[in-house]
């Protein structure tokens, strides 16, 4: 029953949404095929496509990157958050198109097998870089990302642990995954957890593996009658949990899940929350189609309350506020190096 209920809870908030919808996304945007491969019914409804790992945000001369993922091709061919990508084989780049023809959308993309140049932009100076493409989901390819990105420093006579959920999933083997990674960064002094630019579902399990009962989780209240009067209850956790200080990065493009996760890890008292704050998107969004071909419409949770305050459109703050403009090409973290010194501080 609980289960079912953060089901609703992340993604089917729909029956309590207006009418009108906030955004639409089709097949010329890549979060069309981030929110499309994590609502499919399974493996074989997810949409594949040729892509270089990289959340983008369209400019006025190109494609300015937010996110690059660990181990896939842009990271790969050393393009950074910050970069613009201008051109894709002489031609202006879109991050769907230059590697996909939007012509076989409907009867799906196919795999490519040869490598494209890439110009990109950073700062005043530009890169000629040559890449290929992976076939994927977008969803394999967040929970790929996810166990690229771990790493352990040494800090003094300490150790961090650093994990970025790029994707939390509620799929059983998934659950399974965390609970292995987390396990795997025990012996670690303190934990970066960074849900910048992430995406997905959250279960109880999540946090079951750093809070050593239930007691504080957060209520819920506003969605529908049927769920409206469960209370989250109050037991031993069968599992063993992560007891020391963490340090949790978020931006304003943390989305659904894990905005729920950062709100309630902030309520750890060996915690910090960092960063910006975070969308506040908890909605679903719901099939439709335009012009025959299929579109992902947004439907906001506005009457959801989470510990009676509204999440949706306003988002998780931060403990501790952390600039870090996506047009900032830098060579640090400002952020990942405050949550740094932050850990360092208390452990």
């Amino acid at each position: 029953m609980i289960r079912s209920y953060l089901i609703l809870l992340t993604f089917s908030c729909a029956s309590l949404a207006k009418a009108q919808p906030s955004s639409i996304l089709g097949a010329d945007d890549l979060d069309y095929y981030l929110f499309q491969a994590f609502q499919a019914a399974g493996p074989n409804n997810r949409v594949p496509l040729n892509h270089i790992g990289v959340q983008v945000q369209q400019t006025d001369n190109g494609f300015l990157v937010t996110a690059a993922m660990e181990d896939y091709p842009a990271h790969r061919a050393g393009i950074n958050r910050g970069d613009i990508i201008e051109t894709a084989e002489g031609r202006p780049f879109h991050p769907v198109y230059s590697f996909n023809n939007a012509e076989d959308f409907n009867k799906g993309y196919s795999p490519v097998s040869n490598s494209y140049n890439l110009v990109v932009r950073r700062n005043q100076n530009r890169m000629n870089l040559t890449l290929r493409p992976v076939f994927e989901n977008l969803y394999d390819s967040y929970r790929t990302a996810t166990i690229n990105s771990i790493q352990e420093f040494s800090a003094g006579n300490k150790v961090v642990g650093y994990v970025r959920f790029w994707a939390l999933s509620r799929n059983s083997n998934d659950l399974v995954t965390y609970r292995n990674l987390i396990d795997e960064l025990d012996h670690c002094d303190g934990l970066i957890i960074d849900l910048r630019n992430s995406y997905g579902f959250l279960d109880l399990q999540h946090l079951d593996k750093i809070f050593p009962s239930r007691d504080s989780y957060f209520d819920i209240s506003g969605f529908t009658d049927a769920l409206s009067n469960l209370a989250n209850p109050s037991s031993a956790i069968d599992t063993k949990q992560y007891r020391k200080p963490i340090a949790v990065l978020i931006n304003s493009e943390t989305r659904g899940g894990p905005e729920l996760f950062a709100y309630q890890l902030g309520k750890l008292g060996r915690s910090i929350i960092l960063g910006d704050r975070s969308t506040g998107e908890l909605g679903t969004y719901l099939e439709s189609a335009r012009d025959g071909t299929e579109i992902l419409i947004y439907q906001p949770a506005e009457s959801l309350l989470i510990d009676n305050n509204s999440i949706e459109g306003t988002g998780v703050e931060t403990d501790r506020i952390v600039e870090y403009p996506f047009e900032q090409t830098s060579r640090g973290d400002p952020q990942y190096n405050a949550a740094m010194n932050a850990l360092m501080g208390i452990i």
